[in-house]
């Protein structure tokens, strides 16, 4: 099972972390997949976008605040989830709408069907 895990240190006011998974060879679904998001940020304001090539699965979801040593945790912190199929571009995007820079903490879980 294709596990990535990504922390993104001080994304900018008003900036995105870019899809998480360019340059990965998790880019692109080889098959049906589940996909499963889990994410938390260090301040409020964090927000997370998925999408399965031009299907929207979540748009601009809030994301929970928590310490910046904790999570995130698969049994609290899940965003959302889907189904891409194959050839679709996954693309999962943090974005900061605070007043102040933030750290995101990403888990991406992707299952075969």
């Amino acid at each position: 099972m294709p596990t990535e895990r990504f922390v993104n240190a001080a994304v900018a006011v008003g900036a995105s972390t870019g899809n998480l998974l360019a340059n990965s060879k998790f880019l692109y679904a080889p098959g049906p997949m589940a996909v499963v998001v889990y994410a938390v940020a260090d301040t409020a304001g964090g927000q997370l976008t998925l999408t399965f090539g031009n299907t929207i699965e979540a748009d601009r979801v809030a994301i929970q605040v928590k310490a910046a040593t904790v999570g995130p945790l698969i049994q609290e912190d899940q965003l959302c989830s889907g189904i891409a199929l194959g050839g679709d571009q996954i693309n999962v995007n943090c974005f900061n709408s605070s007043a102040a820079v933030m750290n995101f903490r990403t888990l991406i879980v992707m299952r075969p069907l």
